[in-house]
């Protein structure tokens, strides 16, 4: 299978009064192209800090990030993220919301709408295009974030705990869901998660902290 991330050696410290203190040390790991991958551990053991420095939203101390052979140093237009909350835009209608990344980017020409039509279209969200964010359940609100991040065509998807704040029944049916729409769509994922039954359900490979 085609290698598209590789992390070596990434190593993290923070500086405090007290000194350093370390949050995560020499992680290497590979994922190939179309892999869903569960980074597992408890709260506090460096699982979202090692996802920022992939993501390039926070600085390593040492270590390397590649993406298809490219070294990568901050921010990446092959990234997606999504975050434990939704973030959508409650002023906003969904099709306003899944645009909003492409706004962003100064891409909002009629192919990238029709894509984003077809995407609403595909994961049955096309009928609530003019509604709001507060009109549709936890579930359908997740799906709406999955599809925002999708517009921009990332290459690499990451979870943050992007499914912790719905309640349990909810997160199994949202969990699966998504899952399905990532493989169809052949998003390379990377989740974080500290429910080990989660990880294990989703991913064909898990990543366990201590």
């Amino acid at each position: 299978m085609q290698k598209i991330l590789e992390v070596k050696n990434i190593t993290k410290k923070y500086q405090n009064k007290e000194g350093e203190i370390l949050a995560i040390q020499d992680i290497n790991f590979r994922v190939n192209k179309g892999e869903f991958v569960s980074i597992i551990g408890p709260s506090g053991c460096g699982k979202s800090t090692l996802l920022s420095i992939i993501a390039g939203l926070e600085d390593k101390t040492t270590g390397e990030i590649y993406i298809e052979g490219e070294k990568i140093e901050g921010l990446s237009s092959k990234i997606g993220y999504m975050l434990q909350r939704d973030c959508l835009l409650e002023w906003r209608s969904i099709i306003s919301n899944t645009m909003f990344g492409l706004e962003i980017k100064g891409n909002k020409d009629k192919k990238a709408k029709e894509y984003v039509e077809e995407l609403l279209k595909k994961y049955n969200l096309y009928d609530f295009r003019d509604k709001y964010p507060s009109e549709l359940s936890g579930g359908m609100r997740q799906r709406v974030a999955l599809i925002r991040t999708l517009a921009v065509k990332p290459k690499i998807l990451l979870l943050d705990e992007a499914f912790s704040a719905l309640d349990y029944q909810t997160r199994i049916m949202v969990t699966n869901d998504i899952y399905n729409i990532l493989k169809k769509e052949g998003i390379t994922t990377i989740m974080v998660t500290h429910d080990i039954s989660e990880g294990r359900c989703q991913s064909r490979h898990q990543v366990k902290y201590a």
